[in-house]
């Protein structure tokens, strides 16, 4: 008979869980002892419970669900703040808790890791707040509760919550009688039906625009996204939060839309659209540049997670994977007018900064990641000044891009860089990240080197918090200096004994350092910048405070 454990990480595994990140504790032993003493499954020790968060953040991105484990109280507190990122940007992560026996919850025994109060469930309920589902399992309750949550899960495409009780982990399973599975309801038939209502706006329309966001790739359905456009060749682009999810490079990309916070062309090419085609795209302050957007609500049609809206009004119970999936095989119905080409900013080709000893500018940084960037590449590019950056550069084809701007919580990108290269072991993973980010987390350097992951990291170091400099009303009040770090010596320090590590300071070094990145090899690059140089997008956020 299966015990309570087992049970859990069976239906896990048949989700595609291979690897379970986490950091051991008392109350969580009986999961730890089982997760290890699986074939199918890999604990992955980390640092701490908030990096392991983030990296199980990373590998949700890369495998569509994600699993962490700590233990109760200290442990999931710790672990929350990643957690919660994972809600805000809709990643289904398996958080596993193991919690004290039952009868000192039941009793609310003063044991380690309470507040000392009896408030043995303060933990479970504040985590309410940050998935989609909960539950405290038991053998009389695994194989319904278990359903349910996970059917949830699957649905928002967010986190769960699982706690298991130590003196329950063993429990054997009770069967319930009859098929518990919940039916899963599926909006094929009315989605169609509002496709094909999508399509007649189009037909009718004479300068559409489509705005590709996000939640194509949480749902699973950007490669039918990407069809849908390409057989239609509707011109499209991208909002900040939204970068990579398209082809880049494909004859309909138009470039970043930011509202009127940067890229003006892009943006009046969006605004004079007749039909503006939202599909999975949120409107938040960093996609609208600050709500700068002058969008007309009654010339937008949003596809999103479980609705349609047209203008005013909206079709509910439609998912939007089963809207796309119907776009896209009614594209080739509409005749589209040609979009305009790329509008957006062009970065200088390499030959304009060859042999260049100044120093680091912006646009001579990101032009050089450009070009040794190449498909198959996973860029992960921490919140701040270096997402921006990274925002409005033209992505090679084939390149898989990673950012957190809505959570925006700093020090995510070094986790989730290591969780991506778990999940993606055969690709190369290009970490660019600032250094008053990088020094959040920076343990997560010693999990790339134990777990033999070869990252290519770019640590921008411009002498403090670049963003927050430019956003106060003085940059140089010393809230926003940070340690001066050694950071070649970081890498070996941490195990990565054979990786390369080096100091850049010009161009032309830059390049040679880039060129000179070998598979197998871990690489670790300190780009030193001045100090307030930053991305026009950076500016133009702090011209606006």
């Amino acid at each position: 008979m299966a015990k309570v454990v087992d049970y859990l990480l069976d239906q896990l595994s048949r989700l595609g869980v291979e690897h379970v990140f986490g950091v051991p504790g008392d109350y969580a032993f009986p999961i730890n002892d089982a997760i290890t003493a699986r074939a199918d499954m890999r604990w992955i020790g980390c640092s701490n419970e908030l990096n392991a968060a983030y990296a199980a953040d990373g590998y949700a991105r890369i495998r569509g669900i994600a699993a962490l484990n700590t233990t109760y109280g200290v442990g999931e507190l710790s672990a929350m703040n990643g957690v919660a990122g994972a809600y805000a940007e809709h990643l289904p992560v398996i958080h596993l808790v193991g919690l004290p026996k039952r009868a000192v919850l039941d009793e609310k025994r003063l044991v380690h890791h309470t507040l000392g109060n009896g408030q043995t469930t303060a933990f479970y309920d504040a985590a309410g707040h940050v998935v989609c589902a909960r539950t405290i399992l038991d053998g009389q309750n695994c194989v319904q509760e278990l359903e349910r949550v996970l059917a949830t899960l699957r649905r928002e495409r967010r986190p769960v919550y699982i706690g298991i009780p130590f003196d329950a982990a063993h429990d054997d399973v009770v069967m319930p009688d009859g098929d518990m599975a919940l039916p899963e309801v599926r909006s094929g038939k009315q989605a169609a039906i509002v496709a094909r209502r999508i399509m007649a706006e189009l037909e009718r329309s004479t300068s559409p625009c489509v705005l590709p966001g996000i939640l194509t790739a949480r749902f699973g359905c950007r490669e039918a996204m990407r069809r849908f456009l390409s057989r239609s060749g509707l011109p499209h682009a991208t909002m900040f939060m939204d970068k990579g999810v398209v082809d880049e490079q494909a004859e309909g990309f138009v470039g970043m839309y930011g509202g009127h916070l940067v890229q003006e062309d892009v943006a009046d090419f969006v605004e004079q659209a007749d039909l503006v085609l939202t599909l999975g795209a949120e409107m938040t302050d960093f996609n609208t540049g600050l709500f700068t957007q002058k969008l007309d609500p009654e010339r937008i049609i949003s596809v999103m997670a479980h609705e349609v809206r047209f203008g005013d009004g909206a079709v509910h119970a439609v998912d939007l994977a089963d809207v796309i999936e119907a776009l896209a095989d009614l594209a080739d119905t509409v005749s589209c007018p040609a979009g305009p080409g790329y509008l957006g900013m062009e970065l200088p080709p390499r030959q304009a900064d060859e042999g260049d000893d100044g120093v680091i500018r912006t646009h001579t940084f990101y032009a050089a990641i450009r070009d040794h960037l190449r498909a198959g590449d996973i860029v992960v590019s921490e919140t701040g000044t270096v997402a921006m950056g990274m925002g409005f550069i033209r992505l090679p084809e084939g390149v898989d891009y990673e950012e957190q701007s809505l959570w925006g919580s700093i020090g995510w990108a070094t986790p989730a860089a290591f969780g991506m290269a778990i999940a993606a072991p055969h690709k190369r993973i290009i970490l660019l990240t600032g250094e008053g980010s990088h020094q959040l987390t920076v343990q997560a350097l010693g999990e790339f080197a134990r777990f033999d992951c070869h990252p290519l990291i770019l640590v921008l170091n411009n002498d403090g918090y670049l963003i927050e400099r430019l956003l106060c009303d003085d940059g140089e009040r010393y809230y926003n200096d940070i340690a001066s770090w050694d950071y070649t010596a970081l890498a070996r320090g941490f195990g990565g004994k054979d990786w390369q590590c080096e100091r850049i300071s010009t161009p032309k070094a830059l390049r040679q350092a880039l060129d000179a990145v070998r598979p197998g090899q871990g690489t670790y690059l300190e780009v030193a910048a001045p100090r307030y140089d930053a991305p026009v997008m950076a500016e133009a956020l702090g011209e606006m405070q």
